[in-house]
């Protein structure tokens, strides 16, 4: 095996290690993968590579000296408005330029167990949008066929991974921008219940509703990631209390009952590939023995809407208030369309969309009920760079049609490549279950894994 043969999965690197190789040899390949996609919109900017490279070596020489470090030697990178102690983090805005003197805890916890960061990735600015185009150019393409966007807000975290550049990525998601764009670039893309992972450090667009979303290969991978960055962080007034009881294993598998979105309420956009995809990926889950039960989606759909059709919209304007208010023409056009609603808000609005999304919470658990959790697909259909760029704004909020819902109610979810297209491109159907059962989708999402065969797209 040759380090530019290496796939960067877990099991091929600890494969590599165990055979003689050096987690700084490692490290120097995945530096140079990321240097080679630099003029490809995938990196906002990278750790020097002379840096992760003795940063590896140290590494090692810790590992071969006895200290237990299970991610040594694996390649990351975050999402541009992830901190990083001594980056810049931009959120892709460059009148945005903030250097921060700590990283996010996620950040240390991984460094910590041996991970090395390689970079910064690109992002739809402010992480708002769904779809990766919101961006300076060079625009970040879809890591299987250019000419279709690479979804968002965390493109470049998706695409990082889908390219073999690192082995695995953080996001944020707010809205499903830790889950369409892996649907769009046929990966895994874990979104924790809220609180799980701390989410100090990060540049909020709704600090209720954000959290930080894994990107691996397969399914295991991004639950062990997982494992390494959950607990309770008692300087975030949003952590968990019971962050470090939330039981993450595998269980073992069983029959379920699994809430579906009745065939009337389903939305393809036209496509029927993707219809057609989903009714196999069905198929494929009720051969492992599932019941899927047809419920009424109009609340999901609802609780989507607060996302960004209330005051919750508002909340973007606090984190990035010094470029709105100073430096409005350093904004993406789309986004400004995104977030200025914001403005016309009053108190009272806001309290009325807090009210209904507890009054969503509650309708959703009586809708769920006898239901173990909810199948959907992760996007409704995938639109090229072209199409997306003539009507950015409608079919954008298209790409959400079944991830808005499931922050603002509270819930976990992984999506997970499914069925390939005849187009090539890959089919993801997203598990998704009440707050505190990542173990329940974990095993749901493994289970369709296994079935499908699902590798990386």
């Amino acid at each position: 095996m040759t380090l530019a043969s290496l796939e960067f999965s877990f099991a091929s690197i600890r494969r590599a290690l165990a055979d003689g190789l050096t987690a700084d040899l490692i490290i120097g390949e995945a530096c140079r993968r990321a240097q080679a996609c630099s003029a490809d919109g995938v990196f906002t900017s990278f750790v020097p590579p002379d840096e992760a490279v003795e940063r590896a070596r140290q590494l090692q020489a810790r590992s071969d000296a006895g200290a237990v470090l299970p991610l040594l030697g694996v390649p990351f990178s975050v999402k541009d408005s992830i901190h990083v102690a001594g980056m810049l983090t931009t959120s892709n805005c460059p009148a945005l330029r903030l250097k921060p003197e700590q990283s996010a805890p996620a950040v240390t916890r991984l460094e910590e167990a041996g991970a090395v960061l390689i970079g910064k990735n690109t992002l739809d600015q402010f992480a708002t949008g769904l779809n990766g185009t919101r961006s300076p150019d060079p625009l970040c393409r879809n890591a299987i066929n250019p000419a279709y966007i690479p979804g968002g807000s965390s493109s470049g975290s998706a695409v990082a991974v889908a390219r073999g550049v690192v082995a695995f990525s953080l996001g944020t998601d707010t809205g499903g921008s830790g889950r369409v764009p892996a649907a769009c670039n046929g990966i895994v893309g874990l979104k924790p219940t809220i609180g799980l992972v701390s989410s100090r450090g990060l540049l909020y667009n709704n600090r209720a509703f954000d959290c930080i979303p894994v990107f691996a290969r397969l399914s295991d991978e991004a639950y062990e990631i997982l494992e390494h960055i959950a607990g309770y962080d008692v300087q975030d007034p949003l952590s968990r209390a019971d962050a470090d009881e939330i039981d993450l294993r595998l269980r073992l598998p069983e029959r379920l009952t699994l809430a579906v979105p009745r065939p009337d309420q389903l939305k393809f956009f036209g496509d029927d590939e993707a219809r057609m995809t989903y009714e196999s990926n069905l198929a494929t889950l009720e051969s492992l023995g599932h019941q899927l039960k047809p419920v009424d989606f109009t609340v999901f759909e609802e609780a989507g809407r607060l996302v960004f059709q209330s005051a919750m919209v508002a909340e973007r304007l606090i984190d990035y208030a010094d470029v709105v208010q100073n430096n409005p023409e350093a904004i993406h056009p789309a986004v400004w369309a995104s977030i200025e609603p914001g403005f016309k808000y009053t108190a009272r609005d806001a309290l009325s969309a807090i009210y209904a999304m507890k009054a969503a919470q509650r309708q959703a658990s009586i809708v769920l009920q006898g239901c173990d959790a909810m199948v959907v697909p992760t996007v409704p259909t995938i639109f090229t760079i072209d199409q997306m760029l003539s009507d950015p704004m409608v079919l954008n909020t298209a790409m959400g049609t079944y991830t808005y819902f499931v922050n603002p109610l509270d819930m976990c979810a992984v999506a997970i490549p499914g069925q390939v297209r005849s187009d090539g491109l890959r089919s993801s159907l997203c598990f998704v279950s009440r707050a505190g059962e990542d173990g329940l989708v974990r095993t749901l999402g493994r289970s369709f894994e296994g079935a499908v065969g699902s590798k990386p797209g």
